[in-house]
């Protein structure tokens, strides 16, 4: 018992606990929903104390599976959907606002206003910085909103009487008593507020976004010690804290230099592990992999926005499925081929625009509602294949790990499709919710259950793997057929 880990995965839908023995075993999970509020067109929220109590109640029912007996874990790793921002008080822990989902677009009209082709030399220089575009789904323009519209919170802030930060800062606050507030590189580096270079907080950067300095949290690695978290009568060690994209990547054992990371949810994620130096390619963000004190690794990220949220879509909005389980027998009966554009929330990487909507073609009066199915889950593949060429023409042009992971990776449909368009192989280990496994992992890494990265091949050398079953020229054939489609849509 003495080596169990325990992870805090607090996503957009949900908030998860597991806890993994030394071999990165699964011994318990509990997963309590999360509710997503939509009060008005583009605004995307969650209620704080929800936020907070469903991540109580989800480890205290994984505590409860072990036994009253059992002794607590030896570490605790968090992990969490990133970009959403919350402000509270410092005396007290009253929130102020709903949690402003990373999904939220109310800030558009400041992020426009910052990139003006007048102003264009101001989001050049936010890219420079901090390796990301300029856009509403960060923290900085979320939070500047915040600060502008509700009343007296900028004075506020500016006596230190408030505290923000995203969910892991808010999280390890409440669980340490309001003790330490603090945040990790790879969150820190999501929020268009801290420098690459230096790995700090930008002063050009808080002035241009009108934040105070003093409401920010302390950066540090995600893979140190944090304080302790205090759960029923349990203290347990925090030696983690890192965004749910790179802790997947790292839970699919994707850490060295060239590793590839597939990640299937809301949105679609495909990871490419640059080592200890940082790159630029247009069309992608640059950030950080993960760190220690003594290691610093990054990556080059490509965003599909609609994945999950596209294939719900389908089901809810449109009625063509009652279930997601249907979603491989509908592809596999489709005969007459559909192309989709999956952009319900803009397209991503390499492209950033937000204004292509979601297009469907050769429709005709033999498609079927199985046509729609593949022809979507085919369209989230090709936006993977274009963030690949877009990948491609970076200095790490040979790439060494290929593994997916996400929900939407149990679809066999989707990896073999996806392994057809990259003519490479795809490994899916046995636990695609590797999130919650890597968030463990550097817990334990932390704590000195391991003591090397590379341990966590061990854990993850199980699995299934997708070999191509087209020739290339038949995936080029398919992929310039969608390309020219896509063309269309951008012009």
């Amino acid at each position: 018992m003495k080596d169990d880990l325990l992870a805090l995965d607090q996503g957009s839908t949900s908030s998860r606990a597991m806890i993994f023995n030394h071999q990165g075993r699964l011994k318990a999970h509990s997963q309590v929903k999360l509710s997503t509020l939509l009060p008005k067109p583009g605004w995307v929220e969650h209620n704080p104390k929800q936020l907070l109590s469903s991540q109580l109640s989800a480890v205290k029912q994984v505590l409860t599976q072990l036994g009253r007996h059992s002794r607590a874990p030896i570490a605790l790793g968090i992990t969490n959907q990133r970009s959403t921002i919350l402000l509270w008080e410092r005396a007290t822990g009253r929130t102020l606002t709903p949690a402003i989902s990373w999904q939220d677009r109310r800030a558009s009209e400041l992020c426009r206003s910052l990139s003006h082709p007048s102003s264009s030399e101001t989001a050049d220089r936010i890219r420079q910085k901090t390796g990301l575009r300029l856009t509403p789904y960060y923290a900085a323009p979320k939070l500047a909103w915040l600060l502008e519209h509700i009343p007296g919170t900028r004075k506020r802030a500016e006596r230190g009487e408030l505290l923000c930060g995203t969910v892991n800062t808010y999280l390890i606050w409440h669980l340490t008593d309001g003790k330490i507030h603090v945040t990790d590189h790879t969150n820190a580096a999501r929020m268009l507020l801290m420098n690459l270079s230096t790995l700090n907080w930008d002063q050009e950067l808080l002035t241009l976004f009108g934040i105070p300095g003093q409401i920010l949290p302390r950066i540090a690695s995600t893979c140190e010690y944090f304080g302790d978290a205090k759960i029923g009568n349990h203290q347990i060690p925090i030696f983690c804290s890192i965004g749910d994209q790179q802790a997947a990547s790292v839970g699919l054992g994707c850490i060295e230099k060239g590793d590839l990371t597939l990640n299937y949810g809301t949105g679609g994620f495909l990871l490419l592990n640059t080592g200890n130096q940082p790159q630029s390619q247009p069309g992608l963000l640059t950030s950080m992999a993960w760190s220690s004190p003594k290691k610093v690794s990054y990556l080059l990220e490509g965003t599909v926005n609609s994945v999950g949220s596209a294939l719900d879509w389908l089901r809810g909005s449109l009625g063509i499925f009652k279930s997601v389980g249907e979603i491989p027998r509908l592809y596999k009966q489709s005969k007459h081929p559909v192309f989709v554009i999956p952009s319900l929330a803009g397209l991503g990487a390499p492209h950033w625009r937000e204004d292509v909507p979601t297009l469907f073609f050769n429709i005709h009066r033999e498609t079927q509602r199985a046509d729609l199915v593949r022809g979507m889950v085919d369209g989230i593949a090709f936006l993977m294949m274009d963030i690949l060429q877009a990948m491609k023409t970076s200095d790490l042009n040979q790439f060494g790990r290929l593994r997916a992971g996400g929900g939407l990776a149990n679809f066999d449909v989707l990896l073999q499709f996806q392994a057809d368009l990259f003519q490479s192989p795809i490994k899916r280990p046995l636990n695609v919710e590797a999130t919650a496994l890597g968030a463990a992992f550097l817990a334990g890494l932390g704590s000195g259950v391991w003591s090397d990265p590379l341990q966590i091949h061990e854990m993850v050398k199980k699995g299934k793997i997708f070999r191509p079953k087209i020739s290339k020229q038949k995936a080029d054939q398919l992929y310039h057929q969608w390309k020219k489609l896509l063309n269309l849509c951008l012009q």
